[in-house]
């Protein structure tokens, strides 16, 4: 039944800016500033060619079976066996994906907006939402999606305009002060965080139809969301400096704040956080499609539905044991995910790429001596 579901281009184009961007603006200034200080702007825009590189790997293996989806695509290449123990792995992958993105965003929303609220009714309203949209399927959810992407892109361009006015060039200097080798290292966490978490799109790209100029607008999308996060991070430094940067939890809040400043434009904190928010909800969304349906093709099943809220209250039980609070998870677990991502999102493609060819050269050599 999913599988006769249909998106277009542009739909699926949306869907990879808003994963990308996801739940980069609450944690992603404060984590590469801790590692590359008043250089993380150096760090974020050179981790861009990076990223480009590993959604172009993506999308070659995308490639391979173009309607199929990962896990399919896993065992097809992989065989019975290894692909087996591949698909469990990126199904746990696609399953605590879930789980730390509700984790970042229940911590955001009792932290800046309802603070008298309990973490654990809103990680219960934002598991039901993602249950909600799981049981809606994929084309009303892309569909959203669209309504979502103007509103987030003009509100987010008027927050920039608020905040030229202070901007203080001397909070990114001195440039380089301790060498290449903090940007570096704000490198690793800088194109893995964003792009190589991006192999969940690999569950969503068979849906797509009529795929003109399907790979341009996926790296178009990638590249404006590195742009955008990368921009993010710069103003971030610029405003509010790398100190508070570093050692403010969701440093989105503190830019709303300084709006206020202004005596122009008052009380907005609200309206961005939920904004802010929204969007990392639907990169949350996406992985728990592919977490749910996901499991469905693992084990051949047709009918995903009866899956979605048992995996759902899953999902909510571990979301609280996960991590005690958001300063654990970006100072602790930055380079563990980092490398996470990466092992997903560009060293297994690379091998289902290399076994694939592999695989093609020992069938066309038997075809060949057969003859």
């Amino acid at each position: 039944m999913l599988k006769k579901a249909r998106i277009s281009v542009r739909q699926v184009t949306v869907l990879m800016f808003l994963s990308l961007i996801g739940d980069m603006l609450l944690i992603y200034p404060t984590m590469i500033t801790h590692i590359a200080h008043q250089d993380a702007w150096i760090s974020s825009i050179l981790s861009i060619p990076l990223g480009l590189i590993i959604v172009y790997v993506l999308l070659r293996v995308h490639e391979l079976y173009p309607s199929l989806t990962l896990i399919e695509a896993i065992r097809k290449i992989l065989g019975p066996v290894f692909g087996l123990i591949v698909s469990c792995w990126y199904l746990f992958y696609f399953f605590m994906g879930t789980v730390l993105n509700a984790r970042e965003v229940g911590d955001y929303l009792t932290t800046e907006i309802f603070e008298n609220t309990p973490l654990r009714v809103l990680l219960a309203m934002e598991v039901l939402m993602l249950v909600l949209a799981a049981l809606a399927g994929i084309e009303a959810f892309s569909r959203v999606s669209e309504i979502l992407i103007p509103v987030y892109v003009s509100i987010f361009s008027g927050l920039i305009l608020a905040l030229l006015p202070q901007i203080h060039l001397s909070n990114v200097r001195p440039v380089l002060e301790n060498g290449l080798a903090p940007v570096a290292k704000g490198m690793v966490p800088g194109a893995a965080m964003p792009f190589a978490g991006m192999s969940i799109m690999l569950m969503v790209f068979p849906f797509v139809s009529k795929k003109g100029h399907f790979k341009r607008d996926i790296l178009l999308a990638s590249l404006l969301g590195g742009v955008l996060i990368s921009l993010f991070l710069l103003l971030s430094l610029l405003v509010i400096g790398p100190f508070v940067t570093n050692y403010s939890p969701y440093i989105s809040s503190a830019l709303s704040t300084k709006i206020n400043e202004l005596n122009y434009i008052t009380r907005i904190e609200s309206l961005v956080a939920l904004l802010w928010a929204l969007v990392a909800y639907f990169k949350g969304a996406i992985f728990f499609f592919a977490f749910t349906f996901g499991i469905t093709q693992l084990f051949r099943i047709s009918n995903v539905q009866p899956f979605i809220i048992p995996a759902g209250a899953l999902v909510y039980g571990i979301t609280i044991l996960v991590t005690p609070n958001v300063f654990y998870y970006v100072r602790t677990l930055v380079y563990p995910m980092a490398a996470w991502h990466y092992t997903n999102g560009l060293i297994i493609p690379l091998l289902l790429w290399t076994v694939y060819l592999c695989r093609q050269k020992w069938k066309h050599r038997q075809n060949t001596s057969e003859n």
